[in-house]
């Protein structure tokens, strides 16, 4: 893909209405001035927290901390890279883009990417014909004909069959795809015994994987009759990453944005449900489900439900789905990012697939109606596999579910499911409120939502002023912008040191800071941009706007210094100065300095106030 010209690049930003892209994905509301007000389309929420602003071209939310120009909006809803996003609006708004040659490396990264993408649709083509018309695909129509899918469902999922030995690497040699092309794309691999070409999948169903914008990336392949192992997946490859893309969501995410989604095990699941009309559901290719499936189903659903058969190998996956692999002391994988995740254990020894087959839509969602929380999945899961015939064993009970009830960040849901846990044990609920205060109290950060808001509001002072003294430079304040040039690197931290610096680059070369400078932010850098951009700034009076940017700034010199007298008081309560007399005399010669520099400065600041 050639590189997008900047000049089309800023003026397609401008030209687009931020609040029309957005209203796609969540309603609305003016709340004054250029100001409109929604639900957040990235999280869950009931109390709107996210703005956009006409003026500004910027969008953030007060909640989850997303925010950017409209760009950034459409690389995260709908998970494209910046160039595709820029393609993406560019479409919508009926904007002509022209496009500049790209430098000799990215034009090969790209053309190397084109190229395995074109290669696993020729392969795609290939395999559906053949199972459409070979002969020796007998077998594997008679398979998914016993599944319950028939020509035109083989069609409309592309399904196809991996013949034999060698028959795709000589069709995509003959259409020339070079040998490095072909196991780059995992398609074919080379023999160790002679280097001769073979299909990386032979005598298997194929099921071909589109990513969001619509491409094969890669396959999964079902063996037949008694081959192992069962399934075959495409491997990593520069355009297929198993943990960033999953079986059938380019087809599923509107019905997930409408609803929710479901996450079943396997391919045929995905197809016989959809073919249903249950066209939420989704699968994993390959690999357990992880924290990168949840961010990206997250970016389409507020709730999903995890469907697995009742069986151990099931309830193992569900379990995975919750994280309770990790260190117990960390937020639930769902929790942390957002998502309520629901567990819908299906009846013993039937899979998605056959309950459809036999007792259709209704069937599935009469599972999805019974699912329960996760954490009450896996509170049940702990229950059922302690005794409870004596005191000692109902204590032990106690302490291994409030491990699990920590887990959980709401104060009121923990409330609920200590009630519930304590019927279910057979002791009084204060028993369980008691073991869960004392667990809490000796891991503090796991579980309570107070203690977590707490921690958030209590700010360090520095980063405060930090704060304070960018959203002084960001505005349009005379005294503050004329004033950058004076102000070092050093007076701020992290990632508000990042933002600091391209502002004073902007500023530098006479340009406002707008919704431009987003793109050359890294996504931390560029959230604070839009949260300072969008937040309620204090109001600078008229008079007096040059006292308060002194005073603002006054603060933030006053932090160094004091982090200066602090180091050096404390290499003065270490320092003998009987052993080093000389240098005891120079760092008290320094604090003295400081202190008094400390001292004019506190002067200047009161007097600015």
């Amino acid at each position: 893909m050639a590189k997008i010209k900047e000049s089309d690049i800023d003026a397609l930003r401008e030209r687009a209405d931020i609040v029309e892209i957005v209203s796609n994905y969540t309603q609305l509301k003016k709340s004054g001035g250029s100001t409109f007000k929604g639900l957040c389309p990235f999280h869950a929420e009931k109390t709107p927290s996210f703005q956009v602003n006409v003026g500004s071209g910027l969008f953030h939310c007060f909640g989850c901390q997303q925010g950017g120009n409209i760009y950034q909006f459409v690389m995260e809803v709908e998970s494209l890279p910046f160039p595709e996003a820029v393609e993406w609006v560019a479409r919508k708004v009926g904007f002509q883009l022209h496009y500049e040659d790209q430098r000799p490396g990215e034009q090969q990264r790209s053309g190397h990417k084109a190229r395995l993408i074109a290669a696993n649709k020729t392969a795609t083509e290939f395999f559906h014909k053949t199972l459409m018309d070979s002969p020796d695909a007998l077998a594997a129509r008679r398979y998914m004909e016993g599944r319950g899918f028939d020509k035109e469902v083989a069609e409309r999922w592309q399904l196809g069959y991996a013949p034999g030995r060698d028959a795709l690497c000589k069709l995509l040699l003959q259409k020339g795809f070079k040998r490095e092309e072909i196991v780059a794309a995992d398609l074919g691999k080379i023999s160790e015994r002679d280097g001769s070409l073979y299909d990386s999948f032979r005598q298997r169903i194929i099921f071909p994987t589109w990513s969001i914008q619509g491409d094969v990336v890669g396959f999964g392949a079902r063996a037949m009759g008694d081959q192992q192992p069962k399934y075959l997946n495409t491997a990593e490859t520069p355009v297929f990453a198993k943990s960033r893309i999953m079986y059938g969501l380019n087809r599923a995410k509107s019905s997930i944005a409408r609803s929710y989604a479901l996450v079943v095990e396997g391919y045929t699941d995905v197809i016989a449900l959809h073919e249903a009309g249950i066209e939420q559901a989704v699968a994993t290719n390959g690999v357990a489900l992880g924290e990168t499936h949840f961010e990206l189903l997250k970016k389409w659903a507020t709730r999903i439900v995890l469907m697995f058969d009742a069986d151990a190998a099931g309830m193992g996956a569900a379990e995975r789905g919750w994280g309770v692999e990790a260190d117990l002391r960390q937020m639930p994988l769902a929790h942390r990012i957002g998502l309520e995740v629901l567990v819908a254990p299906l009846p013993v020894g039937r899979d998605p697939a056959e309950v459809v087959k036999e007792d259709g839509a209704e069937g599935i969602n009469k599972v999805v109606d019974a699912a329960q929380p996760l954490l009450q999945f896996k509170l049940d899961q702990t229950i059922a596999k302690l005794p409870l015939d004596t005191p000692e064993s109902r204590a032990r009970a106690v302490r291994e579910v409030v491990k699990v009830l920590g887990w959980h960040p709401d104060p009121i849901a923990r409330h609920q499911y200590t009630f519930a846990v304590a019927r279910r044990i057979g002791i009084e609920p204060e028993g369980v409120q008691r073991a869960l205060s004392d667990e809490q109290s000796y891991a503090p950060g796991v579980g309570g939502g107070r203690d977590q808001n707490e921690r958030v509001r209590r700010v360090p002072g520095h980063i405060k002023v930090e704060k304070e003294a960018l959203t002084l430079l960001l505005s349009e304040d005379k005294e503050a912008t004329s004033s950058i040039g004076e102000l070092a690197d050093e007076l701020f931290t992290g990632t508000r040191r990042e933002l600091f610096v391209r502002i004073r680059e902007a500023r530098a070369k006479g340009n406002s800071v707008d919704a431009r400078i987003t793109e050359d932010l890294s996504p931390e850098a560029s959230t604070l941009f839009t949260e300072l951009a969008m937040g309620t700034h204090p109001a600078t009076p008229e008079e007096g706007a040059e006292s308060g940017a002194r005073e603002v700034f006054g603060r933030l010199r006053l932090f160094i210094l004091e982090r200066e007298i602090k180091v050096r008081r404390n290499t003065l309560q270490d320092l003998n100065p009987l052993d080093d007399a000389e240098r005891h005399d120079a760092l008290f010669t320094e604090l003295v300095g400081l202190e008094a520099k400390r001292r004019d400065l506190l002067r200047s600041i009161q007097g600015a106030a």
